[in-house]
């Protein structure tokens, strides 16, 4: 009877997940741009200095974005996070870590993964060739590339830290979309030469043992959460704005799109 429960009980939060993706055309209505309502605008520009006091004791200025379950709206939250700098002026590189179930190109129509970072990383392009500039304006992209063997094996390479120490020489921000932690751990090998951690939850769908069982692993990985985005806030009544909330030790954004690509 107990086994039964727990399968139940397993059918059941995949067919919430499930239920939770969009369509990459309904995804890419969440990408920041002119018609972006004012209220998101500016919440992603509150994240945007947040993280910059965040980063303001480290040399690194290389960010990974990750979340501890699928369906988050974690690589929604990458893109526009990338873009929010872009706006700045600051020179600003997105790379699609999650080699596994990569979603960033899927969001531009100008891109594909043909050549991306596993070609880099496996020695079958040069990084040049695998960098997509000016995507929007001050961002480029080097999407996921063709599906490896060895994702985290990749990751964890001499190549790997050779590559973000080239790249770092001509960004002045890196922004690594990579897999929830709860599901591999390909995020927690990118510690050491990143800055730290912005980690996504999914407003009234994230549990806090699904978090705790995160953080522990990066805490074990010498890893550190810069902060906290919570997406797909709901709008609060008769307010007229999106409310952020300052969650589990860290900041927050609202919006109403699902983006749960990921």
């Amino acid at each position: 009877m107990s086994m039964q429960t727990r399968s139940s009980r397993g059918r059941k939060n995949s067919r919430q997940k499930n239920s939770l993706r969009t369509t990459v055309t309904e995804a890419r209505r969440h990408i920041l741009g002119s018609d972006t309502k004012f209220v998101i605008t500016e919440a992603y520009k509150s994240a945007r200095t947040s993280i910059n006091f965040a980063l303001s004791t480290s040399p690194s200025r290389v960010i990974t974005v990750t979340s501890s379950n699928p369906a988050e709206a974690k690589t929604t939250t990458s893109v526009n996070i990338a873009i929010s700098f872009a706006m700045t002026g600051a020179k600003v590189l997105l790379i699609d870590g999650d080699m596994r179930k990569p979603f960033v190109h899927k969001l531009f129509e100008r891109l594909d993964r043909k050549v991306g970072l596993s070609s880099v990383l496996g020695g079958m392009c040069t990084v040049a060739e695998a960098i997509k500039s000016n995507i929007r304006d001050n961002l480029d992209i080097i999407t996921a590339g063709p599906t490896p063997p060895n994702p985290a094996e990749l990751l964890g390479s001499d190549n790997m830290k050779k590559l973000i120490d080239v790249l770092s020489g001509h960004y002045d921000y890196i922004f690594v979309d990579m897999p929830p932690v709860n599901v591999v751990s390909d995020a927690l090998l990118l510690t050491p030469v990143s800055a730290g951690m912005l980690f996504v939850i999914r407003d009234n769908y994230t549990k806090h043992g699904d978090i705790q069982s995160a953080l522990s692993q990066i805490e074990l990985a010498n890893g550190k959460v810069l902060g906290f985005i919570k997406t797909c806030c709901k709008q609060k009544s008769g307010g007229g704005y999106y409310g952020k909330g300052y969650n589990y030790g860290g900041y927050g954004y609202g919006h109403n799109a699902s983006g749960s690509e990921d």
